[in-house]
């Protein structure tokens, strides 16, 4: 019997949540992106460059739990970030 409690109290709180980390994840990914864009349509100076490294590692830092994550899965998760 208490294995049906255990069971309904994970299935509530499962459904309830995100996963935030893939939210950070995709979020370090956009602000690189922008800021690439950005520097296609100029000359990059250091502190450019410097700003390009930072975004980087940032998302290399928060993505590399899902680095071999295949697309399907990544928008499933990338739907929950958007609620």
């Amino acid at each position: 019997m208490k294995y049906i409690y255990f069971s309904i109290l994970a299935l509530l709180f499962s459904c309830g949540t995100r996963d935030t980390k893939i939210c950070d994840c995709l979020e370090a990914g956009e602000s690189l992106n922008k800021f690439s864009s950005k520097m296609m349509l100029k000359d990059a100076n250091s502190a450019d460059l410097k700003e390009m490294k930072k975004l980087k590692e940032n998302k290399r830092r928060k993505c590399v739990a899902y680095e071999t994550m295949s697309g399907e899965e990544m928008l499933k998760l990338k739907a929950n970030c958007e609620n």
